[in-house]
């Protein structure tokens, strides 16, 4: 789900910074400027999704490593004659 999450929060910001990019030379009243103003608040919205979620990347390279640890109970004992 986070994975989910994270990819969706990336694939939002870049479609609102394509059309934030087209609208905002062309600013001539108040309501395109709440609308390019909305498209900021939900590019914000999206980075702030995606630095929640980016730990799951680190999360996966951690998995990977291998702890070997020995204990006391499965070593050999010497039998003494």
């Amino acid at each position: 789900m986070k994975l989910f999450s994270l990819v969706l929060s990336i694939i939002v910001f870049f479609i609102s910074l394509y059309f934030f990019s087209d609208k905002v030379s062309e600013i001539y009243s108040l309501n395109d400027f709440i609308y390019v103003s909305l498209l900021g608040i939900l590019m914000t919205i999206c980075i702030t999704g995606i630095i929640i979620n980016w730990d799951i990347l680190i999360k996966n390279k951690k998995n990977k490593l291998m702890l070997f640890v020995s204990n006391n109970f499965s070593k050999k004992t010497k039998r003494l004659q």
